[in-house]
């Protein structure tokens, strides 16, 4: 086996290799892919670092796609700073000792250039590979999703709520309009809803507005994203962005909707429907809500999600801390800021 670290532009045969690996991978995801890799390194506060194991014919047989996060600059970007792996990584037959080979390579790279590590999960692993990744330090913490299999329409409505396929209903006699996002303007205009969304309520940091352009401009044309937008009488009332495995997933990443000031729009239920169909129509699979929360405690997204339906999961996440003193210091800061709501 070789191991090779990657943190410059991906060659076009490394691309290639990995590309027909993630294709073949029962757990394939958008997030351990090229295509986003190469969003990462378009962004100054994402550093993404691909770990990829070969065998000796050269064929992939293991991959993880991590980003380092921060949300400032300069040298207190430390204090920011995590490194998350999202859906990875993917080994081929969940091979033990591949994983023990990234694992032990991603805390060499990268546990000295943040101050926590994450893995994300969009599956359930089984107790011995859990067990592996303890003697690794890291500790599982309960974290609930929701899925919904896209077969079609029908079917997909019958799993909404009573009030919800009415309000659905009265939506779509107003006069809101559904569509793909068409330019920068447009993103921009939608970034601004999100951005005061993530200011006033959600208190947590989100991305440049870079971020999303890129997302436009890279991830749609090839086919692993969608941004849609809300229109009444031509203004834009919220939106969605959402990134695609092909063939498998579309996930809920970012949305938004001015349903107070819009209420017989209902933008939110509406957009979401609206991904939810993008997805039959296309024949994908599946639908991830990304996220429910923790269990037992109260969380009003949750409430709103699970009106649509759909399966509720708890893949968890796997955490571990790289520096607990300056974990602890970021961690009284961060909930200062989360105060005053300046997060």
């Amino acid at each position: 086996m070789k191991l090779t670290i990657i943190t410059n532009s991906l060659p076009d045969h490394t691309t290639q290799i990995i590309t027909d690996f993630l294709e073949s991978h029962p757990h394939n995801t958008v997030f351990q892919s090229p295509a986003y890799y190469k969003l990462y390194k378009s962004q100054d506060k994402f550093h993404p670092t691909y770990f990829v194991v070969c065998n000796d014919k050269g064929i992939v047989i293991g991959l993880m796609l991590a980003v380092i996060i921060s949300h400032t600059t300069g040298y207190l970007s430390y204090f920011s700073s995590r490194c998350l792996i999202y859906g990875g990584p993917l080994v081929t037959n969940d091979d033990h000792q591949i994983i023990r080979l990234l694992l032990t390579a991603l805390h060499e790279e990268l546990s000295k250039k943040s101050i926590f590590t994450q893995f994300r999960n969009f599956r359930k692993w089984d107790n011995k590979t859990i067990q592996l990744f303890q003697t690794h330090g890291y500790h599982f913490r309960d974290r609930l999703n929701l899925i919904i299999e896209l077969t079609d329409q029908k079917s997909v409505l019958a799993g909404f709520s009573k009030s919800r396929r009415r309000q659905l209903k009265q939506a779509m006699t107003s006069e809101c309009i559904i569509r793909n996002a068409r330019n920068h303007k447009e993103i921009k205009e939608l970034y601004g809803l999100l951005h005061l969304l993530y200011k006033k309520k959600i208190k947590k940091p989100l991305p440049d507005l870079s971020f999303f352009y890129e997302f436009f401009d890279q991830l749609i044309p090839s086919g692993n994203g969608i941004i849609l937008i809300a229109l009444s009488q031509q203004k834009i009332i919220g939106g969605i962005v959402a990134p695609v495995t092909p063939n498998k997933t579309i996930s809920e990443l970012y949305v938004c909707g001015l349903d107070k000031l819009y209420p017989a729009q209902r933008p939110s239920i509406m957009l979401t429907w609206a991904a939810l169909d993008y997805g039959i129509q296309n024949k994908i699979p599946s639908f991830d809500f990304m996220g429910l929360g923790t269990p037992h405690i109260p969380y009003g997204v949750r409430d709103f999600k699970l009106r649509f339906g759909g399966i509720t999961v708890n893949h968890g996440r796997l955490a571990k801390r790289n520096n607990k003193f300056a974990y602890f210091l970021a961690e009284i800061a961060y909930n200062i800021l989360r105060t005053v709501q300046k997060v």
